[in-house]
């Protein structure tokens, strides 16, 4: 075909190249109330290292040691490079591919066979020493977007592989500070029951000295008994609850080696760490921008739109420029001469015609993924805005609950300190000192398990409105 005919007949046909078959995408729109129902403030939350808020210097450390060494986002980041070099694959289908070969062999044919059916020798030569040196080359025209539906869904899914790394990274930032708080909190109270347990134990001392002068009954020495009991029996749940938020830590850092350096970390004694008065939340459409797997859900919601165009476009003629050319010789030593040179190149034009319904269903198919990606990026919002919610709310009764308790902490202590100096100036007896002691440690535990709640619920609060660990 000269160049005359096939120049013209091109020309039409890479003017198609700029058409993409498919629907185009389009962010779906999404309307959100102006204001959360719990909302206390409306500023701006400060979530880049949000876990600095806490004041604990080995929080800080151990979340950003996670996020360097967690096995999930170890995951995360090899899924981000599998969708980067899968995106370079689909890339390679707009650049021309060239390939080589060289074969050299003997070539034995059938005399019978329909190669020398019109050949008028008698005894025709059937056998060859061939040799052989080729180039192949291929170049797609993207007529109808194939190619471009392709990589468009392919970029998609890389994004979407880059969000889904940021919120495991979050993910993990918020388990690290939850199990460091809840660590703390069972050592503090920990320390608070041993202190309890202190004084019932000396209670028990003295109320057996009284039982054995004939002042009591054997029922009042028998409660006092059970109850040293029952606080000896709280001491295993609270040291098997450190061991457990230790084991976690080891296995979010990478630690399963030795749990001694994270013991080291947490050995410096540190309070329970604070909350913040008021937690600045921002209005829920930041949502949309913030969290990870909201923008996840957009993305896989792009490329299941792409995919359709994909889906598409195989119902469309496809036109592959094709070529070839290089030596070829049964002659020896005559390989690379002239006469051995051989070449073809033309266009390639394909059309289904009849798949039994196949491609039909195939867009269908896609059409539904679409569909079903539109559903879980609807979900995805409205479960971001129930968790927000309900986190604002659980932060903010545990605040009132936390005050009440605080106050309620503080007349225990002033009720201790009025039986000390009654017992100072002889107006009470030890055991009503003890007993105050441990009605201070009942009120001290109750502040403690919601200290330790709040703080777990500002982590929550933090992850439910997109912290950033950057």
């Amino acid at each position: 075909m000269s160049h005359r005919i096939l120049f013209p007949l091109l020309c039409p046909l890479l003017a198609l190249t700029a058409c993409a078959v498919g629907p185009d995408y389009h962010a779906p729109q999404t309307t959100l109330p102006a204001q959360y129902q719990y909302q206390a403030g409306s500023s701006q939350p400060q979530l880049q290292r949000w876990w600095t808020v806490f004041d604990d210097a080995a929080l800080s450390q151990l979340v950003e040691q996670a996020l360097q060494s967690s096995p999930d986002l170890a995951q995360a980041d090899a899924r981000v490079r599998q969708a980067r070099a899968n995106l370079g694959v689909v890339d390679s289908a707009l650049w021309p591919q060239l390939n080589a070969g060289a074969r050299s062999g003997r070539d034995q044919f059938s005399r019978n066979s329909e190669n020398f059916a019109n050949i008028p020798f008698a005894n025709p030569r059937t056998g060859f020493n061939d040799q052989r040196l080729q180039l192949d080359a291929s170049w797609e025209i993207d007529l109808f977007g194939h190619t471009a539906r392709s990589r468009e869904a392919a970029s998609a899914r890389l994004d979407s592989m880059q969000e889904q790394q940021a919120d495991v990274a979050l993910r993990v930032a918020a388990e690290v500070a939850r199990n460091v708080i809840d660590y703390r909190g069972w050592v503090a109270r920990q320390r608070n029951l041993e202190s309890q347990l202190a004084a019932a134990r000396e209670n028990l001392r003295l109320i057996a000295l009284q039982r054995q002068a004939g002042e009591i009954s054997d029922s009042e020495l028998n409660q006092t008994s059970a109850a040293v009991a029952s606080l000896q029996a709280a001491l295993p749940a609270l040291q098997t609850a450190q061991g457990a938020a230790v084991a976690a830590l080891s296995v979010l850092l990478d630690q399963s080696q030795s749990q001694s350096q994270l013991l080291a970390t947490l050995a410096a004694e540190r309070p329970i760490p604070a909350t913040l008065a008021q937690a600045p939340v921002g209005m829920p459409a930041d949502l949309l921008r913030r969290r990870a797997d909201i923008r996840q859900a957009e993305r896989e919601l792009a490329a299941a739109t792409a995919d359709i165009g994909v889906a598409v476009a195989e119902q469309y003629p496809r036109l592959v420029l094709v070529g070839s050319g290089g030596w070829d010789s049964i002659h020896e030593g005559s390989l690379t001469a002239a006469a051995s040179r051989f070449w073809n190149v033309g266009p390639q034009l394909s059309l289904p015609l009849f798949t039994g319904g196949r491609l039909k269903n195939q867009v269908t198919a896609r059409e539904a993924a679409r569909d079903a990606a539109l559903a879980v990026y609807r979900q995805k919002v409205l479960a971001a805005l129930a968790d927000t919610e309900t986190a604002l709310l659980r932060y903010q009764q545990e605040a009132l609950r936390q005050q009440a308790l605080h106050a309620g902490l503080q007349l225990a202590g002033r009720q201790l300190e009025i039986a000390r100096q009654r017992f100072r100036v002889g107006e009470a007896a030890q055991t009503e000192v003890l007993a105050q002691q441990q009605a201070e440690a009942q009120q001290r535990e109750a502040w403690l398990a919601s200290r330790q709640a709040q703080a777990e619920n500002l982590v929550a609060l933090f992850k439910t409105l997109g912290g950033d660990v950057r």
